[in-house]
């Protein structure tokens, strides 16, 4: 389906009263979404990584509205601000005070209204209410439900109306009701959420009943790549299985559009993705307006309302036929007093978030009473690893975990308690609120998770008899481009021993894969390396960097990222002396045969002759087979290092 073509009967509608000026009612909407805590100045990498053009940020962003409040009253138009979602997680300056800065600046430039994302969530739901508490502004989260749950501030509503001009218009707010699955468990306690569709049935109504002849439906569920074939998907998963009742289950932006019938507008947020011009739903005619995220882009579009009907007729572009605009240092200029303030903060959170971390007195890891012990299958008798004279650290790839959902937490559960490790560290969380599941199986472990990640979640399980948590940061999510958007996750702890105590640190990394993966992993190595060497020069030298390197130890030198390690004896691979085993390959699928999954120690920390076994573990063995295991676990092999206690 082309979709240009079949918005262009819609399209023809307003231009047959576009040249009638005095007939309209002109409402500028200006748009962000997925901001991540991003409004400082910054080089676009995504754009040229070799010369990144410069972004100019939030005080560009401020500028740019004030200036447009001063047009749009001069003209008598009306202006909205409205914000998709995911507004302060992803950044040290976002996150280092649970996103009070973040908000206080989007006060400053005057939004109109914001729609909670997933990641919203990410410090709890009582740290959201605290956010809307301070807000200027109203969060809209209609489908949310709520029983004897934190969200109880005024400031959150279902929606809100504007009058403008006579004409009333209704700001509906749909949080993607897939939160249920992609947050913790812990951070949502008490809330569950209508579907997308059972939220437009509810509250399209009650707008129209209200009066509200134009409606803007903001949500957070996310417009998807490839928007054309994902439609078409949608479309014939729709014909071709009938049993699957899309008003039931949680829908993208895209899907939902096919739904909006009353609605004018979807404001989008939940996906990193724009699109020059909207979609238009053939068959709601709603159009779909959606940035890109990490303070890169705004939406403008001017709303054009009939002023006899009182009617929504189209929109019109602001420059150059697109509905968004980068940030580009050529197109945009900073209020100079808002910059000064974002460096000033910025500032402030690197240093209070690299040196304390994030709050670990909060309800996102796990506490379990005693008394409630699950009941663990017995599928496979997969032998244990522990034994109490050394510490056994795992790193695993579970591959977009759970991806056979409620059979993958009871496999991994059961693998997990026969293997019985010290501590894991776990990459390719796809639903964090699924990994709360998997805990629920595992009492003897407490875990953290990623906070700043923005695809795809790590996390570490650890004895909680055995390691106290000190501290956790993910670092460079200041700057994680060369990581994928998945800064690494370090956790300090102290290892117990009776009355000896040890501190260390793990590291948790999942490198780019594919495409443009060589030249940034080469990138993130070096930085990692440097962070590395730092920490050593001021002192800290414990050191075990783990996970997904997404290169492997053996290939040829100009194919990989390695060799800041390589030339420095401080530090170095343990499962070096396996990667040549073709029958221990972590990843072992033809014709990619490889070893993807190391682990990096520092010398001083396990020495060399200190390593008492390192070996990938050949799970599907206890399974039936690597297929068994990979329909179950995943397409990766966990790879151990065991060595005595410091």
């Amino acid at each position: 389906m082309n979709n240009y073509l079949t918005s262009l009967s819609a399209l023809l509608l307003w231009f047959a009263v576009i040249s009638a000026a005095d007939d309209l009612i002109t409402v500028h909407l200006v748009t962000t979404n997925d901001l991540h805590g991003v409004i400082g100045e910054q080089y676009a990498n995504f754009m040229n990584p070799e010369y990144p053009p410069q972004l100019m940020g939030g005080a560009a962003i401020y500028k740019y509205v004030q200036d447009l409040k001063t047009e749009v009253a001069e003209a008598g138009d009306e202006l909205l601000i409205l914000d998709g979602g995911n507004f302060f997680q992803g950044h040290p300056l976002g996150i280092f005070d649970g996103g009070r800065t973040m908000l206080e600046w989007m006060n400053r430039v005057g939004y109109s209204a914001l729609v909670p994302g997933q990641y919203d969530f990410v410090l709890g739901a009582a740290n959201l209410n605290e956010l809307a508490e301070a807000a200027a502004f109203p969060f809209l989260t209609s489908n949310l439900i709520c029983e004897d749950c934190p969200l109880d501030s005024d400031n959150l509503l279902p929606y809100i109306i504007r009058e403008v001009q006579g004409v009333k218009i209704g700001i509906l707010g749909i949080v993607s009701s897939d939160i249920v699955n992609t947050v913790l468990r812990q951070n949502i306690p008490g809330i569950s959420a209508l579907t997308e569709v059972q939220a437009l049935q509810k509250w399209v109504p009650e707008l129209r009943n209200s009066g509200c002849n134009v409606i803007i439906c903001l949500t957070s569920a996310g417009e998807p790549y490839d928007r054309e074939e994902e439609y078409q998907l949608f479309l014939d998963s729709m014909a071709t299985t009938p049993e699957w009742n899309p008003r039931e289950t949680p829908l993208n932006a895209l899907q939902m559009s096919y739904f909006a019938d009353g609605v004018d507008v979807i404001i989008s947020g939940g996906v990193s993705r724009s699109y020059p011009t909207p979609w238009y739903d053939p068959t709601s005619h709603t159009y779909l307006f959606q940035n890109y995220g990490g303070g890169t882009e705004i939406g403008h579009i001017k709303l054009l309302i009939d002023r006899a009907t009182e009617r929504f007729v189209g929109y019109e572009s602001v420059i150059d036929g697109r509905v968004t605009q980068t940030l580009l240092a050529d197109d945009f200029q900073p209020d100079f007093a808002v910059n000064d303030w974002i460096r000033e903060r910025e500032g402030q959170a690197l240093a209070s978030y690299y040196s304390q971390g994030i709050d670990l007195d909060d309800n996102s890891r796990k506490i379990r009473p005693p008394d409630k012990l699950p009941n663990i299958t017995s599928n496979w008798d997969v032998p244990s690893i522990n034994t109490d004279d050394r510490i056994e650290i795992i790193t695993w790839n579970c591959e977009f975990f759970p991806h056979n959902w409620d059979e993958t937490v009871t496999a991994l559960a059961e693998v997990v308690t026969d293997l019985d490790p010290d501590l894991i560290a776990f990459q390719e969380i796809r639903y964090a609120g699924w990994f709360s599941k998997l805990m629920d199986q595992i009492p003897a472990y407490d875990f953290i998770i990623s906070r700043q990640s923005s695809f795809m979640d790590m996390a570490i399980i650890y004895k909680r008899d055995l390691f106290e948590l000190e501290r956790q940061v993910e670092i460079f999510a200041e700057d994680d481009y060369n990581f994928a958007g998945r800064p690494p996750l370090q956790g300090d702890f102290t290892y117990i021993n009776g009355s000896d105590t040890t501190r260390f640190s793990i590291v948790n990394l999942h490198m780019k894969c594919c495409d443009s993966g060589l030249d940034r992993r080469r990138k993130a190595v070096a930085m990692l390396h440097e962070y590395l060497a730092e920490a050593w020069d001021s002192g800290n030298r414990n050191f075990i960097v783990l996970g997904d390197w997404n290169d492997d130890l053996k290939d040829a030198d100009n194919a990989h990222g390695f060799h800041p390690f390589f030339a420095d004896e401080r530090f170095y691979f343990v499962n070096e002396k396996i990667v040549y085993d073709v029958s221990q390959a972590s990843y072992p699928k033809e014709p990619y045969v490889s070893f993807l999954d190391h682990i990096l120690v520092t010398e001083q920390f396990v020495p060399r002759t200190n390593v008492l076994k390192v070996q990938t573990l050949l799970i599907g063995e206890y399974m039936g087979g690597y297929e068994v295991y990979e329909e179950y676990i995943s397409d990766h092999r966990p790879v151990l290092l065991a060595f005595p206690v410091p």
